[in-house]
């Protein structure tokens, strides 16, 4: 039920950390939390969803290798009642992966608390250097996407800020431990950051009241301790000295608003502020497909970081959503690279597999009908554009015109020209768009948009003017 779903989906903290490590997507710091969010997108977007993304034949393996079902040598050769009556006969109790961590207010208050610190060092026009906190911009660290809850660097040859990550490892790094996923924080995050040469990890646990100093020394982290006075002189920015004690000072607002956390001493270098060199993806060089096998397989650092989505956990309309549409087959796609499908097919009973198979063969098989529906529509919607919003060249893409099925993510793609630029036309025009199909989306692609240009990966594969 939805009302079941939404009740357990709540419970995730707000900005799970979405992480890419040894080539694997970890949510939440665990991989019981990746099988538990992959249940929940499926529940609500529907197991389609996921049998879009990997061959049918692959999944029918799957299942004969998980649950025992009958082989299928062909598609076309599928029988679909034998596979029904099958499924109805198994008995199977599907995995129900826990949370293993529990919100914490005092960690969320202490945690602003650090970030606002690190904000006010930067508050000037000359500063140290530059911080970044909410535990949700990546810390690329060789090919692991890491998500640290505040991180503090300057552009001196260590590392490089691009839009969208930190390359190289910065100078101070903090986590929040997180109940539940201690190994995850002071063993699995930790010696990442070793390996990369992190000159101060800060690993704070809110419960104990306790800050783990640990600095980099030849290779390896040695412990250290704050002063007799109770200050802590940061190594890697020299001048710059913490205050862990004040942390935990209770105020009005609870732990919220202790942001003296740090003084400067005259030896302190400021300088301006840093600046992104360049976005750090390469736009036009997109992937399309997921590489998805019966056992995991890796994901590259430059696709997860186009398919990761703003770590954004909401709820509409009875399903998941993380960042957008995109960024749900994103999440959908690279959970199924980590798990893979002989471990996701755990997630539900053979008879919910079987029927969403089954159903995804279906349209397939009336693939020509669907995509002539489509073309109806974007032919009505082209019309519309030239009449009535000045549009003077339009072509279909996307995968009503390509040589394969449609899926469950397809959708209806129109490349437009001179289209109205003024908001309330734009609102106009899309308000008019929906009200052609009440069941398709129709996506438009300003070609001459500059500031967000279309997908040219899309562009380039082909489109048919109408």
């Amino acid at each position: 039920m939805a009302s079941d779903l939404f009740d357990e989906y709540i419970l995730w903290e707000p900005r799970t950390k979405l992480e890419l490590i040894d080539g694997q997507l970890v949510v939440g710091k665990s991989a019981t939390h990746s099988r538990r969010l992959l249940s929940q997108i499926l529940r609500g977007w529907g197991l389609e969803a996921a049998i879009a993304l990997a061959p049918e034949t692959l999944w029918w393996q799957a299942m004969t290798l998980v649950f025992g079902a009958p082989a299928v040598s062909a598609l076309d050769d599928l029988n679909f009642l034998d596979q029904q009556n099958w499924a109805a006969s198994v008995e199977f109790e599907p995995d129900k992966p826990t949370l293993l961590s529990r919100r914490n207010l005092k960690r969320a208050a202490v945690k602003e608390s650090v970030e606002m610190a690190f904000f006010r060092l930067e508050e000037q026009g000359k500063s140290p250097g530059r911080s970044i906190g909410s535990g949700s911009f990546v810390n690329r660290l060789e090919d692991d996407a890491l998500m640290p809850d505040a991180m503090f660097f300057y552009d001196r040859g260590r590392n490089s800020l691009y839009e969208y990550y930190l390359d190289g490892s910065a100078e101070i790094v903090v986590e929040f431990i997180t109940p539940g996923c201690e190994a995850h924080d002071l063993e699995i995050k930790r010696s990442r950051y070793q390996a990369a040469g992190v000159p101060e990890l800060w690993t704070i646990d809110s419960e104990q009241e306790i800050v783990h100093f640990q600095r980099w020394v030849e290779g390896v982290y040695e412990t250290q301790v704050p002063d007799a006075n109770g200050r802590y002189a940061v190594a890697s920015v020299p001048g710059l000295i913490f205050l862990p004690e004040q942390l935990w000072v209770q105020g009005a607002h609870d732990y919220r608003g202790n942001w003296n956390l740090f003084e400067m001493t005259p030896d302190l270098v400021l300088g301006d502020r840093i600046r992104s060199h360049a976005s750090g993806i390469d736009w036009n060089r997109l992937p399309t497909q997921f590489s998805i096998g019966l056992e995991p397989v890796a994901i590259a650092f430059e696709d997860y970081l186009y398919w990761v989505p703003e770590s954004k956990f909401e709820f509409v309309d009875g399903k998941p959503w993380i960042g957008c549409e995109p960024g749900v087959r994103g999440l959908t796609g690279m959970l199924l690279m980590s798990l893979g499908l002989l471990d996701a097919l755990r997630l539900f009973h053979p008879q919910q597999w079987v029927a969403a198979l089954l159903n995804t063969r279906t349209q397939k098989l009336t693939d020509e009908s669907q995509k002539a529906q489509w073309r109806t529509v974007a032919q009505r919607a082209a019309e519309l554009l030239r009449a009535e919003y000045g549009a003077t060249r339009l072509a279909i893409a996307g995968d009503v015109i390509a040589d394969r099925p449609l899926n469950f993510w397809s959708q209806l793609y129109l490349v437009a020209w001179n289209l109205p630029a003024e908001m309330e036309a734009s609102y106009r025009m899309y308000q008019a768009l929906r009200a052609l199909s009440s069941d398709l989306e129709i996506v438009i692609l300003e070609a001459d948009d500059q500031l967000f240009p279309p997908n040219q990966q899309m562009i380039d594969a082909g489109v048919v003017e109408i």
